[in-house]
């Protein structure tokens, strides 16, 4: 898609001059036939692109609720576009807005031009338009998707935060251990040696570790660089995403954490699903394919296909076995009572809150394991270069 400044007569001779969005001259030229002008010249201003950053969710959800203040307001689609274009700062939305806008002048619905951006909005956001289109009721819908997003962004925000802090230990305390096992040991051990005392085992082993590293250092990195290439290589295949999604669930601190962000993006996607209007099946056929963890996906599969044979819910979610048991009683309840819609709403709730204390938790355990794994390699190391230090004034104390 280019953005073109273009020069047009119309079939009095009136000039009109202004810019669009085509994908060619070509293609230019025919739009503005349809419109009763002429093309006379153009030139390109810019490209535009699909290599702007991928708008985070606060951002999502700002748009969506702004685009939904403008619906209740009457404005129509267009004036929306145009509007929301002049106030997002965001690149990527900005640029496939300006296709939006071209696509939905040619007659095209919303969620189609929306879909025509690469990388730009969720695939749940956009079929969740479609549904307000025909539905009618576009602007609740985006006004849910606000709260979905803000929500969901609250709490990755959170968990990203905690997790900054045992990273940054983890790095520094690494990087720290090896200069002292390369540069300082070697020194302070060599110092000793002239000394002729007594070395102990743990400091032998510290030393050999440490002339290890120190003439084999170029091999141990490019052997471990290799091993991190291999592995992101692996993690790109499809059997190595389902390996790593299945750990991210298996993992004993942050998998519980996880769990939760998976189960509230799960209970609140179906909420807004059901509650507009959307059949039990289609429900989880959208869901499916937005849920973002292979190994949930797979096992939703199976309940999925229950579903279509015309199985209960609450049974095919509890041979997932992921799901706590209280939420089976809410389903269970919610089929039998059939207000399913509220009870995921009200699960989606009680998940957001566990996900929040587990959050805590998580970085209440990370901090004393990074502390007790932080003595010891530092009592390794005192343990190392005072041994023998102790040695040495002993054998001073006899002459």
């Amino acid at each position: 898609m280019m953005k073109f400044k273009y020069m047009a007569k119309t079939y009095d001779g009136i000039t009109i001059k202004g810019t669009t969005c085509s994908d060619s001259i070509e293609e230019l030229a025919l739009d503005l036939r349809t419109k009763d002008l002429f093309l006379i010249k153009c030139r390109s201003i810019k490209k535009i692109t699909e290599i702007s950053p991928k708008p985070n969710l606060k951002t999502i959800a700002i748009f969506c609720k702004q685009f939904s203040i403008c619906i209740k307001s009457g404005i129509p689609i267009c004036d929306i576009l145009n509007l929301l274009y002049e106030q997002i700062q965001h690149k990527s939305i900005k640029n496939s807005l300006l296709n939006i806008r071209g696509n939905v002048q040619k007659g095209n619905s919303l969620h189609r031009s929306m879909q025509n951006t690469i990388n730009v909005y969720p695939e749940f956001m956009i079929n969740m338009i479609y549904l307000g289109e025909e539905s009618g009721k576009l602007d609740i819908i985006l006004e849910e998707l606000a709260v979905y997003y803000e929500k969901e962004h609250k709490l990755l925000k959170k968990f990203t935060n905690s997790m900054i802090y045992p990273c940054t230990v983890f790095v520094t305390l690494t990087i720290v251990s090896f200069f002292l096992f390369i540069k300082v040991i070697p020194v302070f051990i060599t110092n000793l040696n002239t000394f002729h005392a007594k070395i102990p085992l743990i400091t032998r082993l510290v030393l050999g570790m440490s002339n290890f590293l120190a003439a084999n250092f170029l091999w141990v990195l490019m052997i471990n660089l290799t091993a991190v290439f291999i592995l992101i290589e692996y993690l790109k295949t499809e059997k190595g995403k389902m390996v790593f999604d299945k750990l991210k669930f298996s993992c004993p601190i942050l998998g519980p954490v996880y769990k939760r962000i998976i189960y509230t993006r799960f209970t609140r996607g179906l909420n807004i699903l059901l509650t507009s209007g959307v059949g039990l099946v289609s429900a989880f056929e959208i869901i499916h394919d937005v849920i973002g963890n292979r190994y949930f996906k797979l096992k939703l599969k199976t309940v999925f296909d229950d579903i279509k044979k015309g199985g209960d819910l609450s049974s095919s979610l509890n041979s997932m076995n992921l799901f706590p048991q209280f939420f089976m009683a809410m389903t269970k309840i919610g089929e039998e009572t059939g207000n399913l819609d509220e009870m995921f709403l009200i699960a989606a709730d009680i998940f957001y809150e566990d996900a929040e204390e587990n959050v805590e938790k998580a970085t209440a355990l990370l901090e004393p394991i990074l502390i007790i794994f932080l003595g010891v390699m530092i009592g390794i190391i005192i343990l190392a270069v005072m041994l023998p230090m102790l040695n040495v004034m002993d054998s001073a104390g006899k002459f």
